[in-house]
């Protein structure tokens, strides 16, 4: 999933606010329109990202539900007297500014009308429903003998990613980027050693050597993490952020895991089935006991 699909699902979960019009009433709360329609808004725009049809009905539907799901269990949450902390919220804002970026954040927040009271009260309230859901299913409730049974029974092994060890190049525009791969060719070094010689031109950033997995990417940037041998340069290619010079020092192919060695991923993925399968659960139990209005046609 690209980041800026990443982005736009992240801030979808933290949009709420209030309005004149409802869209729902949950238990005597209200989901204000304004909230709705912005929310819909984004999640068409995630849609057309994936290059996925929308049915507009469907859809509507799916998020008005959704919203309704959230604010039951955030009623669930306070009734246990669940609370998040400043700081546990701060820790959380930073977590996110560090994997899509502050700027990035700040931009959509904006393009989306969400001021930063909004944003912190319903990013508090995200984690509330983490923390309601975590005590219902702790790490705890996972045994060694749960693991062992998911290993032997699953239909798909436990694989170990392929990774490779590279260094990149970095430029803002494609001129500049084959500018230095030419500059390189013809100094007769290895890439290491122009680097550490080069004159660093503004706009342009280089890493040091770091082990990534190339399906985390996409385009031609994953295709040449998959292509290049070792020792090999290319470029330039083109990212969602510039132009890259990639040079791959070493490759590790994907293996299957042996259970010693698949059980912390085990354990995160029967986590997140149990947990997805307890919200959901808790989500329909509650609207039976709830007093629900959708004004969404």
């Amino acid at each position: 999933m690209n980041r800026i699909l990443v982005l736009f699902l992240v801030i979808g979960l933290l949009i709420a606010g209030c309005g004149k019009r409802p869209a729902a009433v949950v238990n005597g709360e209200e989901i204000s329109m304004e909230d709705f329609e912005r929310q819909l808004a984004q999640r068409r725009e995630a849609h057309r990202l994936q290059g996925a049809e929308v049915d507009e009905r469907a859809l509507r539907e799916a998020v008005i539900q959704e919203m309704i799901g959230r604010r039951l269990l955030l009623q669930v949450a306070r009734e246990k007297g669940i609370t998040v902390s400043d700081e546990e919220l701060q820790e959380r804002i930073n977590r996110i500014e560090n994997t899509i970026g502050k700027e990035n954040l700040a931009k959509n927040l904006q393009q989306w009308g969400v001021t930063e009271e909004q944003y912190r009260k319903n990013l508090r309230e995200t984690i509330m429903i983490e923390k309601l859901i975590n005590q219902l299913v702790p790490e705890d409730s996972i045994t060694e003998e749960d693991m062992k049974k998911y290993y032997r029974e699953s239909q798909t092994p436990f694989l170990k990613p392929e990774r490779v060890q590279v260094r990149l190049l970095q430029t803002k525009t494609e001129q500049q980027a084959r500018d230095i791969y030419e500059e390189w060719k013809k100094s007769g070094l290895n890439f290491d050693e122009f680097v550490a010689k080069m004159k660093q031109p503004e706009g342009v950033a280089v890493t040091g050597y770091g082990w990534i997995e190339p399906d985390l990417f996409g385009g031609v940037i994953r295709d040449a993490l998959k292509e290049l041998k070792e020792g090999e340069v290319g470029g330039p290619y083109k990212g969602t952020d510039g132009y890259y010079i990639i040079r791959v020092k070493k490759r590790e192919p994907e293996k299957v895991l042996s259970y010693e060695e698949a059980k912390e991923q085990i354990k995160n993925r029967m986590l997140i089935d149990r947990r997805l399968a307890m919200r959901a659960h808790l989500i329909e139990e509650r609207k039976k006991k709830s007093e629900i209005k959708v004004f969404v046609e």
